[in-house]
């Protein structure tokens, strides 16, 4: 008697836990029910997830592992946005695997091949839905939202460099390769002044977030072979070692240039940056009662010209707006995300704040110059009213 599975994920195939991440196994004796118990890839129990119990139909036994994979997979967190180190996601994503047992008939357990979980949240569906493996697999980066900014030259749209610049990655190759240029904005025909490499052989299959920022580059992409630091350079552009897919950062002199954070639809963090001046509103609300309006003296009442009218129920709210950025037609999966994402933050003097974008209807119209994009927010923690 032994425990077979006839279906499983593809060993380190990179699934989304919300799609189905189907397992069907059979075993000869013919149990009433078989349990299932996700693990990582380390073959550790996971606390707080409990054995899936598997009744027997038609002699096989089918557990669906996405709605455990939903509930330990926490992207609500500022996780990833380190930008001074290396930071490995194996508590947002992670590797797994399945072991099926039979506690009945105490047939030797079954583990299944390894995989890769993460956070998809675009809604997404495919005409089958039981391989769930998602499009994830045509990108490798995750540090771009848009599906579609893979061209036939394997490049990404472009950035404009900020403070949380990132790429995040399942490392399959021992760098990341960065070159760099003499020019604010380069391209495949630019010359590149600059060859040098981000080590992360220390995580190789795993998930990870890699700063980008000039200040970590300076520190930690080395130049071969003698390892030493990078020297002046304008725009740059990162290359995975594995899959060739590049994206160009391009070097922006401006001071008006506001970024923003976000979760994109693939539950991964992101940064974007839009070129706007200060566009701020303060709206205040209040009621007002008049503090000892009238006095007396013995019987004689008279009104107290001194008295004050004083507000209560005040409220403050600050609105702020970004105005007339125009993107290339490439960038509108990247704002879709952005104004969709479940939490948004604006970097403040180097800090991430929370903000919400205010609700409403997003017009991405293409006019000859790019995409037209305007849209309001407010900081999340809300000003204290006098009540």
């Amino acid at each position: 008697m032994a425990i077979l599975l006839t279906e499983q994920p593809t060993a380190d195939g990179l699934y989304s836990a919300y799609l189905p991440v189907k397992f069907v196994a059979t075993e000869a004796a013919n149990p009433a029910y078989l349990e299932f118990e996700l693990k990582t890839s380390a073959g550790a129990s996971i606390p707080n997830v409990p054995k899936y119990r598997a009744l027997k139909v038609n002699n096989t036994y089918t557990f669906d592992a996405s709605n455990y994979l939903k509930s330990i997979l926490n992207v609500f967190t500022t996780q990833g946005f380190s930008t001074t180190a290396i930071e490995e996601l194996t508590d947002l994503y992670g590797k797994y695997e399945v072991e099926v047992t039979d506690p009945i008939n105490g047939v030797t357990a079954l583990t299944s091949n390894e995989f890769y979980a993460f956070a998809n949240i675009d809604g997404l569906r495919y005409l089958n839905d039981e391989t769930a493996n998602d499009g994830i697999t045509r990108k490798v980066f995750l540090y771009s939202s848009e599906l579609q900014g893979q061209s036939s030259n394997n490049n990404f749209a472009f950035k404009l460099q900020g403070e949380y610049d990132r790429v995040v990655l399942f490392a399959q190759s021992p760098t990341v390769n960065i070159e760099t240029y003499g020019v604010d904005k380069p391209n495949n025909g630019s010359l590149i002044t600059q060859f040098a490499r981000i080590s992360i052989s220390s995580y190789t299959n795993k998930l990870i977030s890699v700063p980008l920022n000039r200040t970590f580059l300076q520190a930690n992409a080395l130049k071969p072979p003698v390892g030493a630091t990078l020297s002046k350079y304008r725009g740059f552009r990162v290359k995975d070692g594995t899959t060739q897919n590049v994206m160009y950062y391009y070097s922006h002199d401006k001071c008006n240039l506001k970024e923003f954070c976000f979760i994109n639809r693939y539950g991964v963090k992101e940064n974007i940056k839009f070129e706007t001046y200060d566009y701020e509103s303060v709206k205040t609300s209040s009621e007002s009662y008049l503090v000892g309006g009238y006095t007396h003296t013995g019987n004689t009442n008279y009104f107290n010209t001194s008295a004050n009218n004083v507000k209560v129920n005040q409220s403050i709210v600050e609105d702020y707006e970004v105005r007339g950025n125009f993107f290339t037609s490439r960038h509108k999966g990247e704002l879709q995300d952005f104004v969709s994402s479940p939490l948004q933050w604006v970097v403040d003097n180097g800090e991430i704040r929370p903000i919400n974008v205010l609700d409403g209807s997003f017009k991405l119209v293409d006019k000859s110059r790019g995409i037209d994009f305007n849209f309001k927010y407010r900081y999340a923690q809300t000003k204290p009213s006098f009540k």
